[in-house]
């Protein structure tokens, strides 16, 4: 980068980093607020403040984008009210020439950002989301059902709840040979050590059919039940994969995405709402810039002095309505069964092609 460059890029930095401060400071405080009405005899105001921090690198990852977009509006409509970029247009530099020095510190930054918001945000939200449960004294759950199902080639696993990422109760596991169900096994705890799930007080109940040999081609129905003091399982679930389930979908990280839609399609189970969050991950660096590059018309086109307050509006709309448009065709591939990168980078792609024209009009 070149002086200039360095100077538009510590505008942006500065005014995005404010913005983006204020904010946290906002979604903290309301948080906190939140976690003071659920306080209980387990669940103390220092468990509550605990639970508020946690969230912050959560709520940092989700709101950049919007403090970037108010941050650059504030800070290069200043310098547009002072005639600064008037002047660096006059002295050479086009404007593609200013979008493209903008977003480079716009993209480091969000790199940056995109670091914090896959090995900060899932395990912190993941701890935070423990600790109230612990003091809240509630079980822990996988989605919003306290049972689930595995699917493997020849066994059917249930599982009635989790207690923590290393102990389960109520498990059942289903063999089958083909389409014939030979074996149940039953247990009420069960606790992963040493790389396996160990079942204690297992019952496990055999069906077989024997031939009749004094009655020709008929069979009969075998059914033996022992009682194994301790049953050792391998399930393709561990107490990693059990963590992650208990972080929001959008706070995961894109290889525990990727991870988890391959366990639901093993287990024929729908992954296009995972599908989805996953390509709308890889489609962030993306909207960043589409929401940027409708920034620039705004600043150019306008040829006179605009208040601090319009431009913070003029930013909460154009990200709120770009949020919305993204909502709405992301639940709309997902509905009428869409690729899902169609639905994660179509409001960006338009978004961008808009800007892209405004530009270009006023470049002319």
């Amino acid at each position: 980068m070149n002086r200039i460059e360095r100077y538009l890029g510590r505008v942006l930095l500065v005014h995005t980093l404010l913005v983006w401060c204020v904010l946290l400071l906002i979604l903290g405080l309301s948080e906190l607020m939140l976690q003071i009405g659920m306080l209980r005899d387990g669940y103390t105001l220092v468990k509550g403040l605990a639970y508020a921090l946690l969230k912050l690198p959560v709520y940092a990852y989700e709101i950049f984008p919007i403090a970037l977009l108010i941050g650059t509006l504030i800070g290069l409509g200043s310098l547009a009210n002072q005639g600064e970029l008037t002047v660096l247009r006059v002295t050479g530099w086009s404007l593609t020439r200013i979008v493209t020095a903008v977003m480079k510190t716009a993209l480091l930054a969000w790199l940056v950002v995109a670091l914090l918001g896959e090995f900060v945000a899932p395990p912190s939200e993941a701890y935070a989301t423990k600790l109230r449960a612990q003091a809240l004294q509630k079980n822990m759950t996988i989605g919003d059902r306290s049972d689930f199902w595995m699917k493997e080639a020849s066994r059917l696993i249930h599982v009635t709840r989790a207690v923590s990422e290393s102990k389960l109760h109520g498990i059942t596991v289903y063999g089958f040979e083909g389409t014939q169900l030979v074996s149940v096994l039953q247990a009420p705890t069960a606790i992963y050590q040493q790389g396996a799930w160990r079942l204690a007080q297992a019952v496990e109940q055999r069906l077989s059919w024997q031939p009749m040999l004094a009655a020709g081609p008929h069979q009969r129905l075998v059914w033996q039940q022992s009682a194994p003091s301790l049953q050792v399982q391998t399930f393709p679930i561990d107490p990693a994969l059990l963590t992650r389930l208990h972080v929001q979908t959008r706070y995961m990280r894109i290889d525990d995405l990727y991870a988890y839609i391959g366990f639901l399609q093993q287990n024929g189970l729908d992954a296009a709402p995972y599908q989805l969050e996953f390509w709308r991950k890889l489609a962030n660096p993306l909207a960043v810039v589409a929401m940027l590059v409708l920034v620039f018309p705004l600043l150019f086109g306008s040829q006179r002095q605009v208040s601090i307050g319009q431009r913070i509006f003029v930013g909460i709309l154009i990200g709120m309505g770009f949020h919305l448009l993204n909502q709405i065709f992301g639940n709309l591939s997902v509905v009428y069964q869409l690729a899902p990168w169609l639905g994660a980078f179509l409001p960006s792609l338009a978004l961008v092609v808009v800007g892209a024209l405004l530009l270009r009009r006023l470049a002319r």
